[in-house]
């Protein structure tokens, strides 16, 4: 009998789709099929307390339709005052009162289409696969709302073309969640547990009956677009003045449902005028400053092409780059799925001056479902630029291929996981082919988490015209775990208590020299009270070279250096919240950092909600690279290229005598000429002790009219300034030389302030009009000057006095007015 139990318990909870009779979507289930309709009902938390019955009851139906779902849920109150009716824009739940909906309708336990609704009316939308949702997918739906003194009702109705199935499905996987912010409370009809969320949440749904027999619906939309603006910048030619220039527009989005899994995204010179600004930021890494993506055409969808390589190294796929060098002309996207689980995309764009396309970028994806959540997959990206006429550049064409794989066995609670990509650039003779491979071992399931992982990337492995990557010719091993302290239960002062420790060594691929490890432990509790308590200690440069950070000049011995963070969140539950972080790190050889962070979140009221972050860091005395300069040792003595540069570009009007003991190169390698004959030459790197200040203050305001009209302010004010002292040569890795003569100052600050202004009115589904506004300042300098006669150092400058400037120079001014409308069958 107990046996019996169990296995009843372990049994996923079944919901009915009844037929959907005349139902006006008002918000109130006061229609008869809600009344006739089977009901889903015992919902469980996953917060606070999991595993125990939700504070308050929900109720969920689901009526079939000729055209779509439709779905009425009652959330229970016993105090309807504490219902959250905060308003936000789309997708975001804006700390409100919600009830989500999400559907397997592929029946695979992979990925699923979230729909969510706030009691304020706010819709969200997502795409769920594993345990992360992509809430850049956007899908035209309807939803009503009624909040009464018995709780709140909602009603939505989600048509069959925006969801891509399987007509051979009879049942499909499904689960409901509530959200309660007031008690930091969510709860699901299918229960969902931290011992098996990271092997995916999908596979946990619950099972939606009653969906046999349904007819392919096809899609077809057109948004076409007009755009009317105007930007004003300084006039080169009249500083202090500004000239105005008008900006028109038009161009149009196509989507188009070949079949129920089977989608063509394109577009024609798409705009992104609505998109917020990059921040600014200063990087002084060897690693290139990756954007977040915000422009629609790309995010939309975006996790169909993603190929991740290396858990993180990189990806086949990064858009940015796209309409990085020259306009979108245009650009298409074929998506789809067959019923034996492959699923496929090919995504192709063109752009260029006027109507020329120069660069052509093209990614295709290919992903085949296996048993017990296992899957293989291969991608495909190709780059090719036409001759510059006027540069005289000569063509340049790329290719990568990889594969990725992804195996769970021991019942799914173990991943065995990797990818292997090669490439090619230029062509013929001259092409340049490199290879790389990853494969990791990992606990997904449980609560304790080990996991193995060894990567090894040649030289020659590019993938940067299409994608990213952050270092080749590189070998590593990366171990370590997690633990869930008392299996999430309370334990001690602690509500719940994570820990993990990793570490990493990293190898030189071409002759295994070592780079160095690394290490770090993290401990983050959450309180009673809903607050959370961070502590991260990490070490680094622990023996080995960096072969990076002379910028292609040799490797320099690694500093060892620690860094120690602490991190507090205020109750989660609250309205206005606050996170502070204060950390500290300490180098070899006497550097030092201190960082300050702050984030404020304040839902003022139900229409205005505050975002305000700061951050505040120094550094001092950290060794850091200055730049590489060329050298001519002559009989009288050393010259310094006045311009940094390559030796072969030096001429005799460019070089400065400064009065180094030619001793200093003793031992160096020259550059392209033997050591002893007059005039050799030399390519050095220099290092400095690296003093820095950086300054960043974000702010985000959300003035919210109603669900479908809001304005949304964003602000940064940004200043950055460092300087070099004690610069000296790289001799060999462990030999750093004086150079007291050094005879420039490279001194650096930057500084900006943006600001900008979006109005966004949805007026019918999947129509809008925006109307932006932005504005930017900035400055910039980089210092390669004579001391001598150089004058005050821009490090000098005091945070204020570096805004102030900032604030002096010209702005550069853009108004934009969009309105697009959705055609739809």
């Amino acid at each position: 009998m107990l046996a019996l139990l169990l296995v009843a318990l372990s049994l996923p909870p079944r919901l009915t789709a009844a037929p959907a009779g005349p139902v006006v979507l008002d918000g109130v289930l006061d229609e008869a099929a809600w009344a006739n309709a089977e009901v889903a009902t015992g919902f469980t938390q996953f917060e606070p307390t999991e595993g125990i019955p939700a504070s308050e009851a929900t109720e969920v139906r689901v009526l079939r339709g000729a055209d779509g779902l439709v779905v009425g849920a009652r959330m229970w109150a016993a105090d309807p005052s504490q219902i959250r009716t905060t308003l936000s824009r789309r997708d975001d739940d804006g700390d409100a009162d919600a009830f989500v909906i999400a559907l397997d309708s592929y029946d695979d336990g992979r990925t699923a289409y979230l729909f969510g609704i706030t009691a304020a009316g706010v819709q969200f939308d997502a795409i769920l696969e594993g345990d992360d949702d992509d809430d850049s997918w956007d899908a035209v739906w309807q939803s009503a709302v009624q909040v009464d003194d018995r709780g709140w009702t909602a009603e939505l109705r989600i048509p069959y073309s925006q969801l891509r199935y399987s007509a051979a499905s009879a049942s499909w996987g499904v689960n409901f969640q509530r959200v309660i912010p007031a008690r930091g409370e969510e709860s699901f009809w299918a229960p969902v547990t931290r011992e098996e969320a990271g092997a995916g949440l999908v596979r946990l749904f619950g099972r939606l009956d009653g969906m046999a027999g349904l007819a392919p619906r096809a899609v077809l939309q057109v948004r076409p677009y007009t755009l009317l603006g105007a930007a004003r910048s300084e006039d080169p030619g009249v500083p202090g003045t500004g000239s105005v220039a008008p900006e028109t527009r038009a161009g149009a989005d196509l989507k188009l449902g070949l079949g129920p899994s089977l989608i063509l995204d394109a577009t024609v010179r798409p705009d992104f005028g609505q998109v917020e600004a990059d921040p600014a930021q200063l990087n002084l890494s060897t690693f290139e400053t990756v954007l977040q993506e915000r422009r629609p055409f790309f995010v939309e969808g975006s996790q169909i092409f993603d190929l991740t390589i290396g858990g993180g190294d990189g990806s086949l796929l990064y858009t940015r780059r796209v309409g990085g060098a020259s306009p979108i002309l245009a650009a298409a996207k074929l998506t789809g799925r067959t019923d034996r689980g492959l699923s496929f995309g090919v995504l192709g764009s063109a752009t260029g001056e006027g109507v020329d396309p120069g660069r052509l970028y093209l990614a295709s994806r290919l992903k085949q479902e296996l048993p017990g959540q296992s899957y293989v997959g291969a991608g495909l990206t190709s780059f090719g630029a036409r001759r510059d006429t006027v540069l005289g550049q000569p063509t340049v064409r790329a290719a990568v291929a990889a594969a990725d794989w992804g195996l769970r066995f021991a019942g799914g609670s173990w991943l065995f996981e990797g990818t292997a990509a090669g490439s090619a650039r230029g062509a013929g003779d001259a092409a340049r082919l490199g290879a790389g491979t990853y494969i990791g071992l990992d606990r997904i399931s449980g609560y304790l988490l080990p996991g193995f992982g060894l990567r090894a990337y040649s030289a020659d492995l590019r993938l940067n015209d299409v994608g990213r990557f952050r270092q080749t010719d590189v070998a590593q091993a990366r171990a370590g775990t997690r633990y869930l302290w008392n299996q999430g239960q309370p334990l001690g002062p602690f509500r719940r208590l994570n820990s993990g420790a990793f570490g990493t060594q990293t190898w030189t691929l071409s002759d295994g020299a070592n780079q160095g490890l690394q290490m770090s432990t993290f401990h983050r509790a959450e309180l009673p009270g809903f607050q959370e308590l961070d502590l991260n200690v990490s070490v680094s440069g622990l023996g080995g070279v960096d072969v990076r950070e002379s910028r292609g000049l040799g490797p320099i011995a690694n500093q060892r250096a620690a860094r120690v963070r602490l991190g507090f969140e205020t109750d989660s539950r609250k309205r206005l919240r606050f996170e502070t972080s204060l950390s500290r790190s300490f180098a070899e050889g006497g550097g030092r950092g201190a960082e300050i962070g702050a984030e404020m979140r304040w839902t003022l009221s139900d229409r205005l909600a505050l975002d305000v972050d700061a951050g505040w860091s120094r550094q001092d005395g950290l060794r850091g690279w200055v730049a590489n300069e060329s050298i001519l040792a002559r009989p009288d003595g050393l010259r310094l290229a006045l311009v940094a540069g390559r030796p072969e570009a030096l001429t005799e009007d460019a070089l400065l005598p400064f009065g180094a003991d030619p001793s200093l190169l003793d031992g160096v390698v020259p550059y392209g000429a033997p050591a002893g004959v007059a005039g050799t030459p030399y390519y050095v790197a220099l290092f400095g002790a690296r003093d820095t200040r950086e300054f960043d203050l974000t702010t985000r305001a959300q003035v919210l009219f109603g669900p479908t009209l809001s304005l949304q302010l964003y602000g940064q004010v940004f200043a950055a300034r460092g300087r070099y002292q004690d610069i000296s040569l790289l001799a060999g890795p462990d030999d750093l030389r004086p150079l007291d003569t050094y005879p420039k100052r490279r001194d650096f600050a930057l500084s900006s302030v943006t600001a900008n202004a979006v109005l966004r009115w949805e007026y019918r589904p999947g129509s809008s009009l925006f109307v932006v506004y932005s504005q930017g300042r900035d400055t910039d300098l980089f210092e390669e000057r004579l001391a001598e006669t150089a004058g005050p150092s821009p490090f000098g400058l005091g945070t204020r006095r570096q805004l102030g400037d900032a604030l002096a120079v010209y702005p550069a001014d853009t108004l934009l007015v969009k309105l697009s409308y959705l055609f739809m069958r």
